[in-house]
């Protein structure tokens, strides 16, 4: 089951890592080899949290927020594509906000089975 302090715990470890990342990239070069710097450590980031993960939450709500963090590792990759392509960063950062508050949200969302650590059906009924 996942309790708050579970739920408490995960969005720290993504708040520590969020800010971490900040911090370790923040004098980076804006050239291609510092994006690439920047975005693949961004993935490996997301990749440590993936496994870090079950640590703190099982079932629904732990595969959720791992599908989360491999959604992005992939918008990362295309962060940087489109970073040597010219586009403009806007994009790139409103996409991976957006996606942090989805992260956020999903871990604080309470499932349908959230209610049933039991087996007791006291919320909803056996169909």
């Amino acid at each position: 089951m996942n309790t708050w302090r579970s739920r408490l715990a995960t969005g720290l470890v993504f708040w520590l890592a969020m800010a971490l990342h900040e911090n370790l990239m923040s004098n980076v070069q804006n050239t291609d080899g510092g994006m690439l710097l920047f975005h693949g450590s961004a993935a490996i980031f997301d990749l440590l949290l993936i496994y870090l993960i079950p640590v703190f939450l099982s079932g629904q709500l732990a595969s959720d927020m791992e599908a989360l963090c491999i959604a992005s590792i992939a918008a990362n990759f295309v962060g940087w594509i489109a970073y040597t392509a010219y586009a403009p960063p806007i994009y790139y950062d409103t996409f991976m906000w957006g996606l942090a508050y989805v992260q956020w949200a999903r871990l604080f969302i309470m499932g349908g089975d959230d209610a049933n650590y039991h087996g007791l059906y006291m919320v909803r009924r056996n169909s």
